[in-house]
């Protein structure tokens, strides 16, 4: 029996930002409130692909190598949360 994972595609933070946004967060909410993230964890999701088998993981790995884009410059200006599985999220 093949295992399936809950997989995304997503976009590595710079290292910078990782920090911003663990200032920004320390200074927003009380060192208790909720799992904090660590910064080498945060990224950027661009698609949420739920349940993948483990064939459907080695053909998205064969492919993701292949995918490439120019830099580009992302403004944060919004927060949010989802309730439910304690998130708060940037955007």
């Amino acid at each position: 029996m093949s295992e399936s994972k809950r997989l995304f595609f997503a976009i590595e933070l710079p290292t910078t930002l990782q920090r911003q946004i663990v200032r920004w967060r320390a200074s927003h909410f009380p060192a208790e409130a909720g799992r904090p993230v660590v910064a080498a964890n945060m990224h950027l999701t661009l698609a949420f692909l739920g349940e993948v088998s483990a064939e459907k993981q080695r053909a998205l790995s064969a492919m993701d190598g292949r995918i490439s884009q120019p830099g580009f410059t992302l403004h944060l200006d919004d927060a949010g949360q989802w309730l439910r599985s304690r998130v708060v999220w940037l955007g």
